[in-house]
């Protein structure tokens, strides 16, 4: 019998008796890494990453972007930060033109003209990543700024040597990027060239950032004071506003980060808590609500059966996101606890057919989810546990620095429908509804996993599957985040290549309208997902294979 080649990439699982971190990058996990060897605890760990992140990895993450935490303390006891993003006060349903035909955009909405609600400067808008990075660390950490500053100051000033994975973004998005002139001074040499990761044969370029590190050092000595009451504020609203932005000083004083209680369900036996309000959790809920009613343990993960009612938890959950959710404070916290109930899972489950799919088109398909977003995971040798997802909106954000701040700058407007009169419509202060959806899992109140994943829309169908192969199929953390995965906001259900042909053809069979999707190094077609799986005294993590993810454990 005749085969081909396939893509077979894999990385060693990560285990420590001690401690445990997970970052996208190598450099911001050894400085997470580098805190818990001096004694730091995991908050203190995750937040050192999580600025790292935004040096090493500016096409995901920085000062300019919005982040969310969650923590539980060795007590048991559990919190969440919200340092989301709104639009600017002067925003107004109908600030852009739409086009006639089109879509753009990580969430696939109408075109507007000129791309201007994804790209430029009347893309931008508040952004809380600082506020919620500073919040977790004065009050749940135990070490002072400046220490858990210090790698991601140095990584800035001094520079590191550019990698493949910034050149292939530099690549892919320069379009976004060349626009700008102080973004193209950072990211490309002599104004023109994109750098270059050494290949073997010829050196590499390295990026220094000065002004991000004065920055970061400015940051470091005065707290996010600086950033939202003085100058550095100021510095990024003169900037804006002076190339046609809306985002005013009034968007950065009156940003407040928001410290509330989990949202938790049992799933199986095991302890669930993530984020409440306007994330990706809420819908990750509703589809693990439904699917506790199937007996996925006695189906093999890449059955026809257990795909398909993967498929049709996340196409009825998708359905629900997008006909009611955004802003709680514009739609109103009651239906976030409806489709967070066992209630409103008990009659959706009700209407899926074991042997058919449900022909429903929840929204327009998009496109593999660029580098947009980052995250962090860490466990502590108290038990404490933090994972952080932060993020610019879409890769590179806006795709404007700063002038003189080094800061590049969230497209926030990215998450917001143009259409005016929807739930999700632009409205001046209107929080965002993102998709971000960090979850911790206890057993008996005991840590289990700390897990999250960047991957826009996706991230939400990601965490379903982390979530199950460690549940019901018992998977260790590195398969766990690995196994192939489906995702399914609609009529198109997208299958990872991997799943075997058997499984695709049954599929088809029962009606769905199948997309098979090859992941590269270059696509996030079923987000990134890592996770910490705490068993006994060992704590063992699983990171993303196709990209430069590293767990290091601390003994």
């Amino acid at each position: 019998m005749a085969t081909r080649s396939e893509w077979d990439i894999q990385k060693t699982e990560a285990a420590s008796t001690g401690a445990m971190i997970t970052a996208e990058h190598p450099l911001a996990a050894e400085a997470g890494a580098r805190i818990l060897r001096e004694g730091g605890n995991a908050v203190d760990a995750a937040v050192a990453a999580a600025f790292a992140m935004g040096v090493v990895e500016p096409t995901t993450s920085g000062l300019g972007g919005v982040a969310w935490c969650i923590i539980r303390q060795p007590d048991g006891t559990i919190t969440t930060i919200d340092g989301s993003g709104a639009a600017p006060v002067r925003a107004k349903a109908d600030m852009y033109e739409l086009q006639a035909g089109g879509s753009a955009g990580m969430y696939g909405w109408p075109m507007t003209q000129g791309n201007a609600q994804n790209y430029g400067y009347l893309a931008v808008g508040q952004m809380g990543a600082l506020g919620c990075l500073c919040h977790a660390l004065e009050r749940y950490g135990s070490m002072d700024r400046a220490t858990v500053m210090r790698d991601a100051i140095a990584l800035a000033a001094d520079g590191w040597e550019t990698d493949w994975s910034l050149t292939l973004a530099l690549g892919l998005y320069y379009d976004r990027l060349a626009p700008i002139d102080a973004s193209r001074a950072v990211f490309f040499r002599d104004g023109r060239s994109p750098l270059r990761a050494p290949t073997g044969l010829e050196p590499g370029d390295r990026l220094v950032q000065r002004d991000l590190a004065a920055s970061l050092r400015a940051v470091a000595a005065g707290g996010p004071e600086v950033f939202y009451l003085g100058e550095l504020g100021q510095a990024i609203v003169r900037d804006v506003q002076a190339h046609g932005g809306i985002l005013s000083q009034d968007d950065f004083e009156g940003f407040e980060v928001r410290e509330r209680p989990p949202l938790g369900i049992d799933y199986r036996g095991v302890q669930l808590r993530t984020l409440a309000g306007a994330s990706g959790a809420i819908t990750t809920v509703e589809m693990l609500r439904i699917l506790a009613g199937f007996e996925l343990s006695k189906l093999d993960p890449l059955s026809p059966m257990a795909l398909h009612f993967i498929a049709e938890a996340q196409r009825r959950a998708f359905a629900d996101r997008f006909t009611y959710l955004a802003d709680e404070a514009v739609v109103g916290s009651a239906i976030y606890e409806r489709l967070a109930s066992a209630e409103h899972a008990n009659a959706a489950r009700a209407t899926i057919d074991p042997g058919r799919a449900t022909a429903q088109a929840a929204a327009v398909p998009v496109p593999p989810s660029n580098d947009c977003t980052t995250h962090v995971n860490v466990v502590d040798r108290e038990g404490r546990m933090c994972a952080i997802t932060t993020t610019l909106g879409g890769a590179f954000g806006s795709g404007v620095v700063a002038a003189g701040t080094g800061i590049m700058l969230a497209n926030v407007m990215t998450w917001f429908d143009p259409r005016p009169g929807r739930p999700n419509s632009i409205a001046g202060g209107k929080r965002i509804l993102s998709a971000i959806a960090p979850l911790l899992l206890l057993k008996n109140g005991a840590p289990f996993a700390c897990t999250g994943a960047p991957g826009g829309r996706r991230i939400m169908s990601a965490m379903l599957h982390v979530v199950t192969n460690l549940i019901d199929w018992d998977q260790p953390p590195q398969r766990a985040v690995n196994a192939p995965r489906s995702h399914c906001e609609g009529e198109a259900l997208l299958l990872d290549t991997r799943i075997p042909q058997v499984s695709r053809d049954a599929l088809a069979a029962m009606g769905h309208r199948l997309a098979p999707k090859v992941e590269t190094f270059a696509s996030s077609h079923f987000a990134r997902p890592s996770a910490i799986v705490v068993r006994g005294n060992e704590l063992r993590a699983g990171v993303g294979a196709m990209k430069s993810s590293t767990a290091i454990g601390v003994d």
